[in-house]
């Protein structure tokens, strides 16, 4: 009966925390859905007929549908260029040794405290000679250099835990060191992946500072950018303003669902003989 009542009163937790986390989703579509006027006269009902016009609106007058374009572009360039950074330097780091190589993790480390506005400053000129600004290319450098090292100390401790034996096992089979990544680490590696992939792709496709600094061009703009001057440029209302949220939440949410196939712990468990 004590368990019962323990397991009870967890439950109950975790259903006041789901609608905690659940309700401003929910009201965020719902006022998506309603009319300027509806809205008004009743903020928390339902709608009493569903309004589609606010997506149409910002979609296509507003031109947000351009820049969920740039973004989906932009974002799933740069996150193959962030896995790619962070799988390759989390092998390194975790099971290659060579000198300087606690030094070189621990400057990788270091970056990771220094906030946006800090760096944003030196990241704009370095870019501005390069030629970079207002360009593709550039945000995703900016994108890259910043996130990777988190999704690199990642990858770094799940490497460190992956068995001696299989690498052992792959150098006695003449395996060289692109055999070694891309057809037994990675594989080894995809639930990791799948974890670094969601953080990767949440991170840039919020990511606000560097990309107002960098991309003063309408035509490449990100999604984030533009729901920042729609609200200043065009004083939207809260359902139009709520549907361009619901949009730009929309993505994510079906990246995640796609990507949490592949989280599982304990990838590794019984690759290695006892």
């Amino acid at each position: 009966m004590k368990k019962k009542r323990q397991y009870g009163f967890i439950y109950f937790l975790l259903i006041i925390l789901s609608i905690m986390v659940l309700y401003p989703f929910f009201f965020a579509i719902i006022t998506s859905l309603k009319t300027v006027d509806e809205y008004a006269l009743n903020k928390l009902a339902l709608p009493v007929v569903f309004y589609h016009g606010n997506y149409f609106r910002v979609l296509f007058t507003l031109n947000l549908l351009q820049y969920l374009t740039n973004t989906i572009i932009t974002v799933a360039i740069g996150l193959v260029f962030y896995l790619l950074v962070c799988s390759t330097a989390g092998l390194a780091f975790g099971k290659f040794k060579f000198s300087g190589r606690l030094i070189i993790f621990s400057l990788v480390l270091f970056f990771m405290i220094f906030p946006q506005m800090v760096i944003a400053g030196e990241l704009y000129q370095l870019l501005a000679k390069m030629k970079l600004l207002n360009t593709r290319t550039g945000i995703i450098m900016a994108w890259v250099s910043y996130f990777a090292p988190f999704g690199t100390y990642i990858m770094t401790t799940y490497f460190t835990g992956v068995p001696r034996e299989i690498i052992e096992s792959a150098k006695m089979d003449n395996a060289n060191v692109f055999q070694l990544f891309a057809l037994i680490m990675l594989p080894i590696a995809k639930p990791m992946l799948g974890t670094i992939g969601i953080i990767g792709t949440l991170s840039m496709w919020n990511e606000l500072p560097f990309s107002m600094l960098m991309l003063q061009n309408d035509n490449i703009r990100t999604l984030t950018i533009g729901i920042t001057l729609l609200k200043g440029e065009y004083g939207l209302p809260i359902p139009s303003l709520s549907a361009a949220v619901i949009i730009s939440s929309a993505v994510p949410f079906v990246l995640y669902l796609f990507f949490q196939d592949f989280i599982a712990m304990n990838a590794t468990a019984g690759s290695v003989k006892g």
